[in-house]
C-alpha cells in the first residue's frame, strides 16, 4: 500500500441511516460468537457518509461489478435472499 493511502478494513455487516440530504453507512465486523450473543451488536470499523445523489449513483456501478464477477465465476450465493429476484 502506498504511503498516505487509507487503511483497508474488512466488514461483514452494515447499518445504513438516511436523512433528507445524506446517507451514513456504518460498516462493522461481527464474529459468529457475537452474532449468537447479540445479533444487532457489532464493532464499527468505518463510517462512510455521502449525499443521497452520490449513493444513488453508486448503485449501477455495484450492480455492474457484481454482474461481471458472476459472469466470470458464477452466481454468488447470498443466504437469506433465496426468494428475492434479481433486478
Amino acid at each position: 500500500m502506498a504511503e498516505g493511502s487509507p487503511q483497508g478494513v474488512y466488514a461483514n455487516v452494515v447499518r445504513i441511516a438516511a436523512g433528507p440530504y445524506d446517507l451514513v453507512m456504518d460498516f462493522g465486523f461481527r464474529s459468529p460468537e457475537e452474532q449468537r450473543q447479540d445479533p444487532s451488536a457489532f464493532a464499527t470499523v468505518a463510517r462512510v457518509s455521502m449525499s443521497l445523489a452520490h449513493a444513488k449513483s453508486i448503485l449501477p456501478l455495484l450492480a455492474q461489478a457484481i454482474a461481471e464477477y458472476e459472469q466470470q465465476w458464477g452466481e454468488i450465493p447470498v443466504p437469506g435472499f433465496g426468494g428475492v429476484q434479481k433486478g
